[in-house]
């Protein structure tokens, strides 16, 4: 088995648990030359890096959340604030907030962003998994039309 199928298998198989250097982040935008702008639970913004083993393996998108190793002020040369360990799944996040690990400042965000999910799709069901395109007019097909009806 080669280095990129361990590292696929360790990201998809294995459930990370932070340690206590180690900060659960959200990712608000890419930066460009694999840097992101994360923002931490207290609401404080750095850019982190993306190491060499995820970048043709993994897509990280904006609003996805990630373990980060930050770098202390001492030690920091450039802007880059810290390194990302892991990338967060869906499954990872429910089981973080099952565990109670999940930061608190981060629940209150995903509800908010639910909701207005759900004010857009009022037909869909609270999945996490499913995208919304909000670039497309919602068309309500009625097969029942009142001008079938009327042929002169």
């Amino acid at each position: 088995m080669g280095r990129k199928q361990k590292t696929t298998n360790n990201l998809l198989k294995s459930v990370p648990l932070p340690t206590e250097t180690q900060k659960i982040s959200k990712v608000l935008n890419w930066r460009g030359k694999n840097l992101f702008e994360i923002q931490f639970s207290d609401g404080n913004t750095t850019l982190c890096t993306l190491p060499p083993k995820f970048r043709n393996l993994i897509w990280v998108k904006r609003g996805s959340y990630v373990i980060i190793n930050p770098i202390n002020e001492t030690e920091r040369v450039n802007k880059i604030g810290g390194e990302i360990e892991h990338v967060l799944f869906p499954e990872h996040v429910k089981n973080f907030k099952s565990e109670g690990i999940w930061p608190q400042e981060f629940e209150i965000q995903d509800d908010d962003n639910n909701k207005i999910v759900d004010s857009r799709n009022e037909n869909t069901t609270n999945s996490d998994d499913l995208f919304v395109n909000t670039n497309r007019r919602e068309i309500d097909y009625d097969t029942s039309s009142s001008e079938n009806e009327e042929v002169d």
